[in-house]
């Protein structure tokens, strides 16, 4: 009867409920990094009383089950996981500290590098041989395993990464040293990177192994506590996990694959955004999605969400396919501060949900954007989180006055203007770097401003890049919980072959081709999704021969047939003219790596709202808030814009009708979020209550 979704952010965590008569329940409660099940548990309690239910009756009506969840990320940026020891071919356990010997700041020789995640005493080379084809040179022995394994329980260590060379080509080392060392050692949880990242690149795929290995005990205990606490309340559906690629593994895989759930809460709000586009034939999307830690934003173009094969978290690389997402310290919790200069920062530090912003009135003395907002009038402090979270003005200004005004010698609303225009900058920057750097124009897209707080920014976001329109959802408040719904099985596999590109396949293509997809299906037949109920997406990594980096290619049609390999040729140097401004295709290719995406075929999407998939009708939908203090409309309120207080209209998202037109400046209160039409900007709701927002007085 009921459909959840439950994204768990940084600073709120979402709930999402769609029950089969087309109805929409949404919850926003703060998160706890102390007690991630907290949340959880106070937001099913409140959505179970919106239904007069007990949360054991709820849970029991419950078909679906989905999680989005930020345990592993949390875990990294406080420098908590397991104690993990790193297995790596003798004489080479130094790779992880070696790192790629590159600046992450080409001309600051004093910013600080990651720290090592594995202390050297904890690093062990295994004496053990494979060549760069895969062909074993020397074996390991039995008795060094055996030490290693003494060695370790005498550490006390907790969980193992093993990384041998060139595992990504023959994992047959890899395989029998984790047999021998579980026999010695069953209680530890072992990762390896054959395994996890099947490609070359020695550093990339020893760090990822060590991640895995730090995060997934971490992930596996808070997972494992929230299926008994559900299943004890009622639940008796799994609980699906969403990964970085906006797909959902179940809790088996998720345990073993921390790595794969990093940035797990931000891809569902991609996937929303892709069903958004889809739904209203969007051709370029930039989705903008700012909640209370971070601003991060993706791409959906021609229809497609932008993946990248490899990403870098908090400094270290993670060689595993995710969305294209670029995140950076903007949220409304982040702290405005100065640094040794004397100039206004803001971010990447955040007051997070508790204490929170000074607002709050829980003991945090730090001015953060959501204060700054207060202050200009962007905010109404009685009605935050729907009346639930009164904000306290006095507080946000003495924050801002002690912090900011005073040193700078500003105003108040000066200095709180001040943080909202460095805030708006870091995020015209993070749009510039996701499309102008990828060599996309910025004009021809339309932004989804999404997440409890981008509404704020969204129309001057837009005009700052040159976007001429906006689109706020619906559920945008709710954004990324509301994106699992579109969620499905979902699954990636890999081989490294690193052949030269020639005129047609080499005779093993197709013998890879068979063993990939041999794998998938046995992953996806584990997961219960059946055989005519898959779909293939295959691409290639290829590069020139004297890179060190690929461009990935999709593969159109018969993989196995002869085009193939001009295929790939052309789609590489089309994608290297349009990324880097030339091409040379007189040159040969290197064809690194072959990838099969293998996933669930979607569900037919009968509404166009995105909320429901193969449930109700358009027309039955229902939206149901719970705050019933919204009716504003035609009110005006005095908002600080452009260096003065001026008055603007207030409306409640509840009175607006389809067709009202709404003349910036104006202000829409809506249960978790307000949005703001700048001067010059134009708004109506559509057929399905999207708000779309148009610059011109005439919406043009």
């Amino acid at each position: 009867m009921f459909e959840i979704a439950v994204d768990v952010g940084g600073t709120f965590a979402d709930f999402i409920v769609r029950d089969r008569q087309g109805g929409v329940f949404t919850v926003k409660v703060p998160s706890s990094h102390e007690n991630p099940m907290e949340p959880i548990v106070r937001g099913l309690t409140e959505l179970a009383q919106r239904f007069d239910l007990s949360i054991e009756e709820f849970l029991g009506l419950t078909d679906k089950f989905i999680h989005g969840t930020t345990v592993g990320i949390n875990a990294l940026l406080q420098g908590q996981g397991a104690k993990t020891a790193l297995i790596t071919t003798e004489g080479f356990r130094d790779a992880l500290e070696l790192r790629r010997s590159r600046l992450a700041e080409q001309w600051d020789f004093r910013v600080a590098l990651p720290p090592v995640l594995v202390p050297r005493h904890l690093r062990i080379g295994l004496r053990e041989r494979m060549d760069y084809q895969g062909v074993s040179i020397k074996t390991a022995d039995r008795a060094q395993i055996k030490e290693i394994a003494e060695f370790l329980r005498q550490e006390g260590v907790e969980s193992v990464a093993v990384c041998l060379l060139f595992a990504c080509r023959n994992p047959e080392h890899e395989l029998v040293f984790k047999e021998h060392l579980q026999a010695f050692l069953p209680e530890v949880f072992v990762t390896l990177s054959s395994e996890l990242s099947s490609q070359l690149g020695e550093y990339e795929r020893t760090t990822t192994t060590v991640l895995n290995a730090r995060l997934s005990p971490v992930l596996s205990t808070y997972l494992q506590d929230l299926r008994s606490y559900l299943r004890d309340k009622g639940l008796q559906v799994p609980i699906l996990i969403a990964q970085n690629n906006g797909g959902l593994t179940d809790l088996i895989q998720a345990s073993k694959r921390a790595v794969h759930t990093l940035f797990s809460g931000p891809a569902g709000g991609v996937k929303g955004g892709w069903a958004l586009a889809r739904e209203q034939e969007f051709s370029e999307l930039v989705v903008g999605d700012m909640g209370g830690t971070s601003f991060d934003v993706s791409l959906i173009r021609q229809g497609k969400m932008e993946v990248t094969p490899q990403a870098e978290i908090a400094g270290y690389p993670v060689q595993l396919p995710m969305l294209d997402i670029h995140t950076v310290g903007a949220g409304g919790g982040s702290i405005a501060w100065l640094d040794k200069g004397g100039m206004l920062r803001v971010g990447p530090h955040s007051a997070g949900a508790n204490p929170g912003p000074a607002c709050y009135g829980l003991g945090g003395q730090e001015p953060t954007i959501t204060d700054a907002a207060l202050i200009m009038g962007l905010l109404d402090g009685s009605n935050f989180l729907g009346g639930r979270m009164p904000l306290d003005i006095e507080l946000a200004c003495e924050a801002v006055e002690k912090k900011v005004a005073h040193p700078l010698g500003l105003s108040v609303p000066e200095a709180a203007y001040a943080i909202y225009q460095v805030a708006l900058s870091l995020m015209a920057d993070a749009v510039y770097l996701m499309t102008v750097k990828k060599g996309y124009d910025p004009r021809s897209f339309v932004l989804a401003a999404v997440g409890g707080a981008l509404p704020l920014f969204a129309t001057a976001l837009a005009e700052r890049v040159g976007i001429q329109q906006v689109v706020v959802p619906e559920l945008a408040p709710v954004f990324c919980a509301q994106g699992l719904h579109h969620a499905r099985f979902q699954l990636e596999v890999l081989r490294s072959l690193y052949e030269v590109l020639g005129e047609v396949p080499s005779p093993s293509w197709n013998q890879v081709i068979l063993e990939l997809q041999s794998q998938a299906n046995q992953e996806l037949s584990r997961l219960g999704v059946c055989a005519d109920q898959r779909e293939y997406v295959w691409s290639a990594d290829l590069k020139y021969p004297d890179q060190h980096h690929e461009i990935n290619v999709d593969i159109q049609g018969d993989v196995t047939g002869q085009e193939v390999w001009l295929q790939l040729d052309t789609g590489f140097h089309e994608a290297h003219q349009r990324l880097y401004g030339y091409s040379q295709p007189e040159k040969s290719l290197i064809l690194v790596n072959l990838r099969l995406l293998a996933q669930e075929k979607e569900r037919s999407l009968q509404s166009r709202l995105g909320l429901r998939a193969g449930w109700g009708n358009t027309k039955d939908i229902q939206i149901y808030e719970k705050s019933t203090t919204l009716s504003k409309t035609n009110e005006v309120h005095s908002v600080y814009l452009q260096g003065a207080f001026q008055d603007v209209k207030i409306f409640g998202w509840q009175d607006l009708e389809m067709g009202m037109h709404l003349q910036g400046p104006a202000l829409i209160i809506k249960e978790f979020t307000t949005i703001l039409i700048e001067q010059n900007w134009q708004a109506e709701l559509d057929q399905v209550r999207n708000l779309i927002i148009k610059i011109g007085k005439d919406g043009r």
